[in-house]
């Protein structure tokens, strides 16, 4: 299919810092606030577990330098759908379709919208989160609140990309303006001490097992490359936004690390306790854990923003394909967005998460999206043995990004299948199931390729 063809009727309107405030938003949620406390007692020291963030988030960066020459080369909507469909065939793009509708988008927006109400639980008085709606029916009036939220998110991405990104651009400066607030006035403060920043204990768990939830907590650094048909100068915007983006993201990961690591004695780290909320109260007093619920409530909403616009690209995209529904691939008439798959997945995200199941949504996000990420990042090895025009970016010291990116990501997988299996074979059957719809999807000619 022609690029003309691919991106018909999408309108350019994402400059940097529209494209930028996808990637910031998509990738700040919860797991900052509530992952260092399982990184600190894994490895041991403070010192090891920004050790740790420092290399998820190095990792991160190879792999935006590699989707940054990826998205140049291919600026249409739907990212790695595309330059998997490109390099390796139908077959890929469609499980990476499929694990993004059902699992990388949908799953992961009805859990943020279920952390969001919870961490919004204190900041209304009277209003209990687990509490039943009442009506006979076994909804909680969390869940039943996420789904509204999530609805409520639909709307606004449906009705066009100017007004989507000025909305996540100023969610993304709200979210960036208090997480950094947060660090500055938590040290201005001088209620913790420097020897937090040393400090270490035993380890209880490994580098590996450290590192692979982090990597979960960096995920959302290609988000731009989802928009890549709706983004102005592609060349120039799409490398800015998502490099620029996951570096700032990690800066920010690395002080926030810094400042629990300050505020927390070494005696009081346990895996469970959630870490925000500890160090907000040591700071700022009794108030500073609604402050803190406040801080990452925001961020969860917009990380739940973020991924409602991004993720209906890809289902656009498979669509023109004939790969999926052709219904997905209609856009609004004043907005120009792809409005049924955004609703499409708004609904299902919505019904995901009336069922109120936190964990289980969570369980194998992360395995199924690494996996993902690293068959994209392959895919450059296939385009640069191709004779072509080269792209307006190219990722320096290509192939170390690339081999870096894998090797760590093969490394945690094999780590995770041997410590965690659930996660990883939940992934492994995720992808079976795509494998067995496209099969029968193929023979009786549900699918009509362009």
């Amino acid at each position: 299919m022609s690029r003309s063809r691919r991106n018909e009727g999408l309108v350019r309107n994402l400059g940097v810092i529209g494209a930028g405030a996808f990637v910031v938003t998509n990738m700040v949620g919860s797991g900052i606030f509530t992952l260092p406390a399982i990184v600190r007692v894994n490895v041991g020291g403070a010192v090891e577990s920004l050790a740790v963030w420092a290399a998820a988030g190095l990792l991160g960066i190879c792999g935006a330098l590699c989707y940054a020459e990826l998205a140049t080369r291919m600026p249409d909507a739907g990212g790695e759908y595309r330059y998997l469909e490109a390099a390796f065939g139908p077959l890929w793009a469609f499980l990476s379709g499929w694990t993004s509708f059902v699992v990388g988008f949908s799953a992961a927006v009805a859990a943020s919208a279920l952390g969001f109400a919870a961490y919004v639980d204190p900041l209304l008085p009277g209003w209990q989160a687990d509490a039943s709606i009442g009506f006979g029916v076994q909804v909680s009036q969390g869940s039943l609140f996420a789904a509204l939220i999530v609805l409520g998110l639909t709307a606004i991405h449906s009705v066009g990309v100017r007004s989507s990104g000025r909305f996540q651009s100023g969610l993304a400066i709200a979210v960036v303006c208090t997480v950094w607030a947060l660090v500055v006035i938590g040290f201005a403060t001088r209620g913790g001490s420097a020897v937090g920043l040393t400090a270490s204990a035993p380890a209880q768990g490994s580098w590996w097992a450290a590192l692979l939830p982090v990597s979960y907590a960096y995920a959302g650094w290609n988000a731009a490359a989802y928009m890549g048909g709706e983004v102005r100068d592609p060349g120039r915007t799409l490398p800015r936004a998502i490099i620029g983006g996951c570096a700032f993201v990690m800066l920010t990961y690395l002080f926030v690390n810094a400042l629990f690591f300050y505020a927390i004695p070494e005696a009081q780290w346990e895996p469970t306790i959630a870490v925000g909320q500890v160090a907000a109260e040591r700071l700022f007093g009794a108030q500073g854990a609604i402050g803190i619920s406040a801080v990452i409530a925001l961020a969860m909403f917009a990380s739940v923003s973020a991924m409602t616009a991004v993720g209906p690209r890809i289902y656009f995209a498979m669509a023109r394909d004939g790969l999926a529904p052709a219904a997905l691939a209609r856009l609004s008439e004043q907005g120009k967005v792809p409005v049924t798959a955004i609703v499409a997945q708004g609904v299902l995200a919505a019904l995901l998460a009336l069922t109120g199941a936190f964990e289980a949504l969570l369980i194998y996000i992360g395995s199924s999206l690494l996996l993902f990420n690293a068959l994209t990042i392959a895919t450059l090895f296939v385009f640069r043995r191709r004779a072509g025009e080269a792209p307006a970016f190219t990722a320096p010291a290509f192939p170390l990004p690339a081999i870096v990116f894998l090797a760590i990501t093969v490394a945690a997988w094999v780590s995770g299948l041997i410590a965690t299996p659930g996660p990883t074979i939940a992934a492994l059957a995720t992808l079976s199931g795509g494998a067995a719809v496209y099969a029968v999807g193929r023979n009786r000619g549900w699918f009509v390729t362009n």
